[in-house]
This record gives structure tokens, C-alpha cells and sequence, in this order.
């Protein structure tokens, strides 16, 4: 124990001289001394915390934007997956979509895949999915057309307005701008629009006008547009005019004239006299009208 003491005083330098002279005669002096003399050279580093501190943040910002860019490839991954799906389903039902847009004074007749016939009527837009048709027979329509319908499951025409669902049967749709009729030739047809679900059946037509919904009786057998006439019952005059456009490849210009919702036209005009089909639509109204060329003016009689 006094061995220790004379060596922590002397280490402290603390020793009187009849200490010291004590401790050199002690046998592990000499090795005292060496561990003494390297000890002098070792240092504890010096610790700088502000860069230390500023180390640490750079590393946790190039963490974080390593984190950042896997998130992003990871993203690409997923917007490329997805655009991906997005153009193979693209092409899969858009190639297979057959379009027909009739142009103005012509018709088509267009044969379906279970050979149901449709007549499309001039300037009207009218698209199948051919590829799809065995599990959902469904078109799109914008215009008019007049459907006979094979037997089979439920047959649907879309339209902006309204949809017409039927299993096999004659009718006619037209929808243009705020008017849409559904004329039942036979069979039963159902027609359901934003706020009405009706049954049709063979003889009644369902005409909804700028909001307005009614259902009639009808006695033709089929669309007086097939045979080459437009017929009109209670129809705003304004599209009277515009079938009339569409029929004769026409610009109908109303001169200082203005139509109010009542003013409504039932009657038909024919698709082969212009001369004729324009006294049919304006002696009622004691309206005139001058031709000149493919241009018409719409002005009151004098």
C-alpha cells in the first residue's frame, strides 16, 4: 500500500527528497519510469462539436434525398405501369369501336353482329364495340336512327339524354340538342332518362322537349324519315328549321326572327322539293322565304 502511495505522489509530483530517494529503491522503479516517460505522448483527441454537429446534418440530408429518389423512381414505376394500362386499353377498345357519322342530306344503313339493322339519319354519329358485342349489346347514338332489333339479351342505346333498352323489337330514337324522342314500332321498349323509367309498348312514342316529358299515341309503322319525309308533332319551330338544314344540306338563316318555347310546329315536309318543304313549314306562320343557292332566309310575309 505505501508502494502505491509513493507512486501516485510522485506522479503528482509531490515526493519530499527521503520519499523519492525511497521510491529508486524500489525494484519496478525503472519500469515506472518508461511508463512515465511514453505517457507524455499520448493525447485525447479534441472533440469540435459544431463540426461534428454540421457532419451529422449532411449526413441526414443525403439520407433523406436518398429516401427522396427511391420515392420518385418508385412513382415513375407506378405512372409507367399505369400509363401503360392506360394505352393498352386504349387500344384494345378504341380499335375495336366502329364509328359512323352520317354527313348532311344522307343516310346509312348499318348491319350489327347479331344482324340487328339500323338506318342512321342525316348528320347523326352512331358507334359499336364490336369486339365486346357477344357480352353487352350496347351503341351510342347522337342524332336519329331507326332500330330492328335481333331477338337476344338486352339491346341498349345510349344517348346524351336517355337510354333506350329493348330485347328485340322496331323503334326510333332521336335526340338532338334539348329534344328526345322514342318512337315504339313493336314490341316493348324501356326508356329511362335523368328522372323518368318508362315501358313503351307498340304504338306510343315518348318525347321529353326542353325538359318536358309526354307520352302519345302514334299510328305510323315506322319513321316517316325512312320513306322521305320529317314529321313533327308539337316541335319547337327552331329545329323544324334545323332538320330541315340537315336534310337539304342547307344554311337557314331566320331574319329578324326570334322563337319562343311555344311556338311549336306539327306537321312534316318532304326531303325531294325544297320549294315545297319550305311553304309546308312556313305558310303556317305567315313566314316567306328566299333561296339563293344553298343559302335560305327565313323573313315574315309582307
Amino acid at each position: 500500500m505505501k508502494e502505491e502511495k509513493l507512486i501516485q505522489k510522485w506522479l503528482d509530483g509531490e515526493l519530499s527528497q527521503e520519499e523519492e530517494r525511497e521510491l529508486e529503491q524500489l525494484d519496478g522503479f525503472k519500469d515506472y519510469q518508461k511508463i512515465a516517460s511514453t505517457a507524455q505522448y499520448f493525447k485525447a483527441p479534441e472533440f469540435d462539436a459544431e463540426t461534428t454537429y454540421t457532419k451529422i446534418q449532411a449526413q441526414k440530408e443525403k439520407e433523406k434525398e436518398n429516401a427522396r429518389r427511391n420515392w420518385l423512381a418508385t412513382l415513375s414505376k407506378i405512372a409507367a405501369v399505369l400509363i401503360i394500362g392506360f394505352l393498352a386499353y386504349t387500344f384494345v377498345f378504341q380499335d375495336s369501336l366502329t364509328e359512323v357519322s352520317t354527313q348532311i342530306a344522307t343516310s346509312e344503313n348499318i348491319s350489327l353482329p347479331d344482324n340487328s339493322k339500323v338506318n342512321v339519319n342525316a348528320a347523326s354519329y352512331f358507334a359499336f364495340n364490336e369486339n365486346h358485342w357477344k357480352q353487352k349489346r350496347e351503341v351510342q347514338l347522337k342524332g336519329e336512327a331507326y332500330f330492328k332489333v335481333a331477338k337476344g339479351e338486352k339491346f341498349t342505346v345510349v344517348t346524351p339524354l336517355g337510354n333506350v333498352s329493348v330485347k328485340g323489337t322496331q323503334f326510333n330514337v332521336k335526340q338532338r340538342d334539348n329534344i328526345f324522342i322514342v318512337s315504339c314500332y313493336g314490341g316493348l321498349v324501356e326508356v329511362t332518362t335523368a328522372k323518368d323509367t318508362i315501358l313503351l309498348p307498340a304504338g306510343k312514342e315518348f318525347r321529353k322537349i326542353d325538359g318536358s316529358s309526354l307520352v302519345e299515341s302514334i299510328s305510323a309503322q315506322t319513321p316517316s324519315w325512312i320513306a322521305g319525309e320529317s314529321n313533327f308533332t308539337s316541335t319547337p319551330l327552331k329545329e323544324v328549321f334545323n332538320e330541315l338544314a340537315r336534310q337539304y344540306n342547307i344554311k337557314v338563316h331566320l331574319k329578324n326572327l326570334t322563337f319562343d318555347a311555344d311556338r311549336t310546329f306539327t306537321g312534316s315536309f318532304v326531303h325531294n322539293n325544297l320549294e315545297q318543304a319550305l311553304k309546308a313549314i312556313t305558310i303556317p306562320f305567315n313566314l316567306t322565304y328566299k333561296i339563293d343557292g344553298s343559302s335560305v332566309s327565313i323573313v315574315k310575309s309582307e
